[in-house]
């Protein structure tokens, strides 16, 4: 069960992609995310520092259209699902978490996410909105909210969400989750609980 200060440090790692796609400009093509901690340096506790990691996408599965986000979502999850059928995807997962523990043995896959450019209707006014959307091993949902020209988000976190006020990503991001549900555990092998 992740703590108060995993979930802290899980909103703050959003406001940081968000950040980092604001300096992108708007219009870019879907973007996918895993968030691992970094819970020890040199053996010593200290607060656990989040990180969020981009997936690289083919390009034939970068999307501009949100509409195709739960599809690929899916598909990504069945590509990741076995170890023992590799695919592409399965292996660049498997290279950068096996990199991310190299230097970090103790770190987990905490959530997934997916940031991308839709359109928000506010007051009636349909305005263009980054969207951030994560779920994490908890089950706990995260909705980040930027409209084009406000200077902040709005990051909303939901302990128990309803199934029917969720965003759509949501049942592909936590497919996400069960695919790579080996990973959420501290280790220092890949592939293992």
């Amino acid at each position: 069960m992740l703590s108060f200060t995993d979930v802290h440090g899980l909103a703050g790692c959003l406001l940081a992609a968000d950040a980092d796609a604001e300096m992108l400009g708007w219009g870019q093509p879907a973007t996918l995310l895993f968030l691992h901690d970094l819970p020890s340096i040199g053996g010593r506790a200290r607060m656990c520092a989040m990180r969020s990691v981009q997936f690289p996408l083919h390009r034939d599965d970068l999307l501009t259209d949100p509409a195709g986000l739960p599809a690929l979502l899916h598909r990504l999850a069945a590509d990741l699902h076995d170890p023992d059928t590799p695919t592409p995807y399965q292996a660049t997962f498997d290279t950068i978490l096996r990199l991310i523990r190299a230097g970090t043995p103790d770190a987990r896959v905490l959530a997934w996410a997916v940031c991308y450019d839709t359109i928000h209707t506010l007051d009636g006014q349909p305005r263009q909105a980054r969207r951030i959307d994560a779920v994490d091993t908890d089950g706990r949902v995260y909705q980040l909210t930027h409209l084009h020209g406000e200077d902040h988000p709005l990051l909303g976190v939901d302990d128990t969400p309803d199934p029917s006020d969720t965003p759509y990503t949501r049942p592909g991001l936590r497919s996400l989750l069960i695919a790579t549900a080996r990973y959420t555990q501290a280790s220092t092998g890949v592939g293992t609980a």
